[in-house]
């Protein structure tokens, strides 16, 4: 089967030939890179249905190695991350003491309840570290089962921060804890909507659809009376 050759356009017309072989070397090359920029050309302006094959190919490996390129370093930052695990406060970064009055109740609550189990201080709070950012990014790409973790979370660590903390600052901790927890849910819980959704459904009857009887109505026509009358012998004739 013939294929359908494609019409000759306007910009086909200027493109610029290859050299021919007889051409010196530099006069090749020349007409190698205008070739080339041309087909960049074309493509730029007409997309990818007029792109060179060389130009689709190009483009393709170039957007695989921008995706494995990110990816690689996506995927080298969780690893060393998560080596790093549990992640450190330095003090330097909390010259007012917030951190630590929410991390140091954290800590304590950890090792004391932890005293006895297979599970280590250590790995539990770095479980608590991890699951809390998970858990923010997913609601901050609103995934259901993400923020109601995130909201879980909040709540235990709220309990944990005032289970630990010794009792004249309890509620000054635990208060603190919840703002950093309300402020964190703006990222958290973006784009929740606490308005419940009112759907209205109408059902409005169809009515049935009309019938239409096509009828052709010609007029009668009136009888005429005629010019003359039938015989009748009866009546005698002219004379």
């Amino acid at each position: 089967m013939s294929s359908i050759p494609r019409p000759r356009s306007n910009a086909d017309e200027h493109r610029p030939n290859a050299a021919s072989p007889a051409a010196s070397g530099p006069d090749r090359a020349r007409g190698w890179l205008r070739a080339r920029f041309y087909d960049i050309d074309m493509g730029a302006t007409y997309g990818w249905a007029m792109m060179a094959g060389w130009l689709r190919i190009a483009s393709v490996v170039g957007v695989v190695l921008v995706v494995l390129g990110i990816v690689y370093g996506i995927g080298s930052a969780a690893l060393d991350a998560g080596h790093a695990l549990p992640w450190k406060i330095p003090a330097d970064r909390d010259p007012n003491g917030l951190l630590a009055t929410i991390d140091q109740p954290i800590r304590d609550y950890l090792g004391t309840h932890t005293a006895g189990l297979p599970v280590t201080a250590t790995v539990a709070y770095g479980t608590w570290q991890v699951l809390g950012v998970l858990s923010l990014a997913g609601g901050w790409c609103h995934i259901s089962g993400a923020r109601l973790t995130w909201v879980l979370w909040v709540a235990a660590t709220v309990a944990m921060v005032w289970s630990a903390t010794p009792g004249p600052g309890r509620p000054v901790a635990a208060g603190i804890t919840v703002l950093a927890g309300a402020v964190f849910s703006v990222i958290a819980l973006n784009g929740l909507s606490l308005t419940p959704t009112v759907l209205v459904d109408i059902h409005t009857p169809t009515p049935p659809a009309p019938q239409v009887h096509a009828e052709i109505h010609l007029p009668k026509p009136e009888p005429k009376t005629p010019l003359y009358k039938p015989f009748d012998p009866q009546k005698p004739g002219l004379n």
